[in-house]
């Protein structure tokens, strides 16, 4: 009996448990329940921002202060002026004598000869090519001469030796280079010419006694005026023959 009756009664709670969840209409007149807002939760509060660094400017040139610097200047008195005295020299050592001023040198004429040449003592006569020469040495005779008028010794000489060397037993060449040598300053080496070509001329009285009166010139010229003489004398003995 007991179960049928709470078997009865379990409908029964089910039907109020509905109903109770079911809302009742808003009365007429009534204002109706506001429904509280939810707070948002509070935040956490903001870490601290860290201090930015301060960004140059763009301006190409900076802007410093500048110190005015003291206001006044303080002007130092002027040191006393040294005067260098001379210094004495020692009294044991004697003064320094004034020097001779040389006389200034006169400037080198290029077209003078560097060497004064002496006046000739003795007569230094020329001699003539004879005949049967082979034309090239006849050439170059030419061309020496021509040489030794315009001056030029040296091309002369260098012409000459040339010639010597085609005809190297021709006295007479031999004599002219003797010559030239002479007319260089160079007595020693016209000297040793001029006894050469002496031995070469053979029978050639002439261009003996020429070669002779050469090498008497050629000590005279180096201060021998005894060697002079005596070749002097040697020249002369060829004049009666």
């Amino acid at each position: 009996m007991k179960n049928k009756s709470l078997l009865a009664l379990v409908p029964l709670l089910i039907l109020g448990i509905g109903c109770s969840s079911v809302s009742e209409p808003p009365v007429a007149g009534s204002v109706p329940a506001k429904k509280t807002a939810k707070k948002p939760a509070a935040k956490a509060p903001a870490t601290a921002a860290a201090p930015k660094k301060p960004v140059a400017s763009a301006s190409p040139t900076a802007t410093y202060a500048i110190d005015s610097g003291p206001s006044s200047i303080k002007v130092e008195p002027n040191l006393p002026a040294f005067r260098a005295e001379p210094l004495m020299p020692p009294a044991d050592v004697p003064p320094a004598q004034p020097r001779a001023v040389a006389a200034p040198a006169a400037p080198a004429n290029p077209t003078t000869p560097l060497a004064s040449v002496p006046a000739p003592k003795y007569l230094v006569e020329d001699a003539a090519i004879p005949s049967g020469t082979p034309p090239a040495v006849l050439a170059l005779v030419t061309e020496a001469d021509r040489s030794r008028n315009s001056g030029d010794l040296d091309a002369a000489v260098v012409v000459m030796e040339r010639a010597l060397r085609i005809d190297a037993r021709n006295p007479t060449l031999t004599y002219k280079l003797a010559q030239l040598r002479l007319k260089q300053n160079k007595p020693q080496l016209a000297e040793e010419l001029a006894g050469k070509a002496a031995l070469l001329a053979g029978g050639n009285l002439d261009l003996k006694r020429k070669s002779w009166m050469l090498i008497a010139e050629a000590r005279n010229m180096q201060q021998n005026p005894q060697g002079a003489k005596e070749a002097k004398a040697k020249a002369e003995s060829f004049f009666g023959h």
